[in-house]
Parts: C-alpha cells; structure tokens; sequence
C-alpha cells in the first residue's frame, strides 16, 4: 500500500547518495552494538559480500552524525551548579541564572543547573539570549503542567537534559494547551525546544504527552544514554532536522509515529540514526518515521507499529543491529532501501521491504492492466495480456529509480502481500533472505517491476503462484522457480538435494504455499537435482528454514536438471518460462502490465491493482 507523496519527495530519491562518507571515519561506526546471530546454512555464510563490497553500498546513503563531547554525560559535581529544589507551585534556587514566578522556573544563562522536587503545576523554561549551552540535571524531579510543556526551551544554543543515575523523573503536560492567541501553535510537546535538545545520562525519566507529542525538538534530538518511557497521544519522539541514538533503553507508546524527523525542505530534509540502544515501540501509525533518510547500524529495535515499521521518505540503509518488527501493514518502505547487515525479522498486513515513492508511481503504472495469462494445456505456454495505458504521474516500473539492494546480513519476511516488492528493481549479491509470503494469488513472494539480479547470497521465497516470480535471467547465480499442482500445507517440508546427496534446502514454510523460489551459491547450471516432499531433519530450524542435520523420510516429487540461470519446474519437470500476471511490462510512456514470469501451464495468473 503506497503513501501519497508529492513530486519535490520523489524527486529526491537519491539525495543521501551526495553525502557518501566513508564509514571508518564516521563517530557512529565506534559505537557498541549487539547483533544476534540467525540459523543461517553454512554455505551461506561464507558469499556475504567483503567489507569493501558492503561499505560502497552503505555510504551512498549514511549521514556522518557528529556527537559532540558534551553530548555525553559527565558528571555535574565539579561544575559549581545552580541547585533548583521544587516544591509545590514555588522553587527554592541556590545559585545564579534562574528566575522564579507564578510556578514558572526560567533559566536565562548559560550554566548547569540541578534540579529536584517536585513542582505541581509549572515549567522549567529555558530563554538564553546568548545561544549558551545549558545543562538541566534532572536529579529526582517531578514536572507537571495542566496547560503547556512541562519543560520548554524557548532560546538556547543547545539544551542537554542529564539524568542523574539512580534516580527517577517525570515531565507531564495537560490534555489542553493554553496559547496566547490564535496564530500561536507551540510548544505542543511535554519536553519542547526550538534548539538542539540532547539527552544522556544512566537515570530514568517518564513522560506522559497527554496533548500531542512527547519531545520535540524543532533543530536536532540527540540521545546518547538514559532510561525513556514515553507515551505520547501523537508522536513519541520527533527532530525536525535529526533525531540520533546512540545508547539508551527507550519504551515508547505512541499515537502517531514513534520516532519521526519532519523536515521535508528539498536538499534538507530531516535524517533519522541508530547507532545503538534498546527499543521497544508500539505507534498507531509508523514506528520510525523518515522525511529523508533513515540508517540503522545497530541496537535492539522491538516494533508493533499500526502503519509501516520502518519508513523513508528518501532512503533506508540497514547495517547493523537486530530489529524485529512484530506487526506492521508494511515492513520496510522507501524509495532506495539497502540491506548490508544486522539481523531484521518483521511481520506484515501487506507488503513486507517495499522499495516504493509512494501513489503517484502507482498512478503512473496506470490504467488498466493487461490481462492475466491464459491457462495452459498440458505444458502449453498460456497468453499473456495486453498492457493498459499508463495513468497520470512519474516515472515508474522498469523505469523507475527505486531499488531494493541486498549485500549481506540477515532478512526474514511474513507477508500478507508481496513479500519483496520493488516497484522498480531488485538486486542480491549477499546474505541470506526467507520470504513467508502471502497465500492468495493477488500477490507474489517476490515482486518487481524492473529487473530482479542475483549474484550471490541466499534466497528462498514460498507463497502463493498467482503473481509468483523468479529473479531475472541477468542474473549469474541460478534459481529454481517450483510451482506445485495445489496448495501445499503450511509446514509442509520440502527439501532439495543434488545427485551427490548434498543438501540445498530443508525448509517448512509457517504458511500454506503453491510456489517456491530457491537461490543458492551451492545451484550449479548443468547439473542434477531432486525434490522431496515431507519427511523429517534433524537440524535448528528458524523461520522454518532448516540449517545442518541430517534429513530423511521424505517423498520424491521431481527429478530434474538445470539448463539455464532460472529452472522453471512443475511435479511433471522442468517447464519453459512464459510472461504472465498482465503481460510484457511498459516502457515509459507505454505503460502497461508487469514482465514478470510464470512457468508454463500452471493456470491463469489473478488480475490485480498494483499495490
């Protein structure tokens, strides 16, 4: 399902690819991660791409993030603080650079200032004329605030709110502002700045957004440590330019998006990093929100999102650390998306990695689609249809920029709909890639609408035979396409061997399934193969992709033998390849169908709205 996008967005797919910075000089590259490993086949392990391989395809879209030393927590003691006791509507200060009235706490130097107590309903407010960096050390405070932000930064150069270790602190704001006039919008936030907000420390602190987001800064939002429970009505955590993590425990409950960045402004737009920490998100719409790019390098990424996991506007790029998104609509989506590291799991309602700019691309595929391929008789090839004529809009399909890059690491798809989709197209040259996709034949395990080129890695991708599509003949290393009579039941083991008995897939789909994708470094052009039905391994199995042990038990299907980069194969052997699912795809201007490829006779390919 495509977000609407206006033509300045997707006119700026390749942005970050201007900002190439090599990694071993970028601070986040030095940050301490932890990456669990997956079952992954041995013989896999060993086609991952080399560092030099990876590092082109990951700075093409990598920000250098600088965090500056004060950024970090260091202690406070040493500092000669202004001490901010809280009680009640009233405050009590030991030292220079505050003013107190009315319940409202304003720090108008720069300085450190420590703040405890609790304060039933007021504001710390920060107004430095200067642009000074001010340290507010929250030290087992309570803030509360029936009308506005509990903590407001009106004027500073930059604001780092510290958390003290051992201690707990809470911000609250009420379920109605109260602005001035009508033209005045903000702050809308229970923590708001219109400068650089960073946030360290070892300490906790809650924030209850009862109005609207959670923090805000309208500059950059920086978190290097610290304990953050946040529940938001609308957004957790939001940056206008940059919002980093680099270490932390984040819980966030949102009603909007969990994390976001929100400047659009072409050439400018807003960049979203994580480097490390813990994450546990549930958002009504997207967990992690991108108006530009978005990397991901490391960290423990917990997602239940109500819209897409992860989405960009511009690019993703996932090098590192473990993410698992439990519930989504679609996964991953952007329009340039590559996948060089990291162990990333996700569930969705509809398509699973979608490399996509959104409605107006589907608009441009346009009209009409052409009709499904014919059933075929016997082993005769069906027809392919017709394509519509394209719609209103930009460039897409075959033509279009957005691409969907595998190079390594580890990548698990439970999809309704379409489990890779690239409404563009697809390339893997490492890794290793499991695709649960859908069960109806409205839609594919693997769908593109360019080209879809496979040189190393692995890939196995079970679902529906509707819309079912190997990669593309471009491609150097083979694949096998099986197509079976009838559905097959979920769980149902398939494993495949060479004529030497060596293994090259043990696999039980979670989900019932018609076809089945393998791609292998182990596949070989020229040589024998057999397929079995049932039985039983020995070997770990995860997302039910077996790794070692030994299989038995199981019965033959098909013998056959390779003679080309894509083996087309049915129970009865190996068929001809033939186009299908609304026929030869469109130049640009043409519009039209999509080129994918169907083996020969296995029935009419379903007609759909590409989605």
């Amino acid at each position: 399902m495509k977000k609407i996008l206006n033509a300045k967005q997707v006119g700026v797919v390749l942005l970050c690819a201007v900002l190439a910075t090599a990694c071993s000089n970028n601070p986040e590259t030095t940050t301490s991660t932890t990456t669990t490993e997956a079952a992954t086949p041995a013989a896999v392990q060993s086609t991952t791409t080399t560092a030099a391989g990876v590092q082109t395809a990951r700075s093409d879209l990598i920000q250098k993030v600088e965090y500056d030393s004060d950024d970090n927590y260091t202690d406070w003691s040493s500092s000669n603080p202004t001490q901010i006791m809280l009680s009640g509507t009233a405050a009590t200060v030991n030292g220079t650079g505050v003013e107190v009235k009315d319940g409202k706490v304003s720090i108008t130097a720069a300085g450190t200032y420590v703040v405890s107590g609790k304060l039933d309903n007021g504001q710390i407010a920060v107004k430095v004329k200067d642009k000074g960096i001010v340290r507010l050390v929250l030290n087992g405070a309570e803030i509360y605030n029936s009308s506005t932000s509990a903590i407001f930064v009106e004027e500073a150069g930059k604001t780092i709110i510290s958390l003290q270790e051992g201690t707990t602190n809470l911000v609250s704001d009420g379920k109605t502002y109260v602005y001035p006039d009508a033209a005045t919008d903000e702050p809308n936030s229970a923590i708001f700045s219109k400068d650089d907000l960073t946030i360290n420390g070892t300490g906790k602190l809650v924030v209850q957004a009862n109005y609207n987001n959670g923090i805000t800064s309208k500059d950059k939002l920086k978190i290097t440590g610290g304990t953050l429970a946040v529940q938001a009505v609308d957004d957790g955590l939001m940056g206008r330019d940059l919002v980093a993590v680099q270490a932390g425990d984040l819980t966030i409950a949102a009603g909007g998006h969990g994390i976001k960045t929100t400047n659009d402004k072409a050439g400018s737009e807003g960049y979203l990093s994580i480097t490390g920490g813990t994450f546990n998100i549930e958002s009504g719409e997207d967990a992690l929100h991108s108006k530009g790019g978005l990397h991901i390098a490391g960290g423990d990424i917990h997602i239940n999102a109500g819209d897409d996991g992860i989405h960009a506007d511009v690019s993703i790029a996932i090098a590192g650390g473990k993410i698992d998104i439990a519930q989504s609509e679609e996964g991953i989506e952007a329009p340039t998306i590559v996948i060089s590291d990291g162990q990333t799991s996700l569930v969705a309602n509809d398509d699973g990695v979608n490399a996509s700019s959104g409605s107006s691309e589907t608009a441009a595929e346009g009209g009409q689609g052409g009709q499904g391929g014919q059933s075929g008789q016997s082993g005769q090839s069906g027809q392919g249809g017709q394509g519509g004529p394209k719609g209103p809009g930009g460039e897409s399909g075959a033509a279009s920029n957005n691409k969907l890059t595998i190079t390594g690491g580890y990548l698990s798809v439970d999809a309704k709909g379409d489990g890779l989709d690239a409404n563009g197209s697809i390339v893997m040259t490492g890794g290793t890639v499991i695709v649960n996709g859908p069960t109806d034949n409205g839609n594919g395990p693997l769908d593109y609408d360019g080209t879809f080129e496979m040189t190393g890695g692995f890939l196995v991708a079970a679902g529906s035979s509707g819309m079912a599509q190997a990669t593309s003949e471009q491609s150097t290393q083979p694949g096998i396409l099986m197509t079976y009579n009838k559905s097959q039941q979920a769980g149902a083991m398939v494993h495949m061997e060479d004529g030497e008995g060596n293994t090259i897939l043990t696999f039980a789909p979670p989900k019932s399934y018609q076809s089945l994708f393998v791609s292998s470094p182990n596949l070989k052009t020229g040589a024998s193969y057999t397929l079995y039905a049932g039985g039983t391994s020995t070997g770990s199995a995860a997302k039910g992709l077996y790794d070692g042990g030994e299989y038995q038990g199981g019965t033959k299907v098909v013998d056959f033998t390779t003679s080309s980069v894509i083996t087309w194969l049915s129970e009865s052997g190996v068929t001809a390849a033939r186009s299908g699912m609304g026929g030869p795809g469109g130049n640009p201007g043409q519009g039209g169908g999509r080129g994918g490829m169907r083996p020969e006779g296995d029935g009419a390919a379903p007609q759909r709205a590409q989605q």
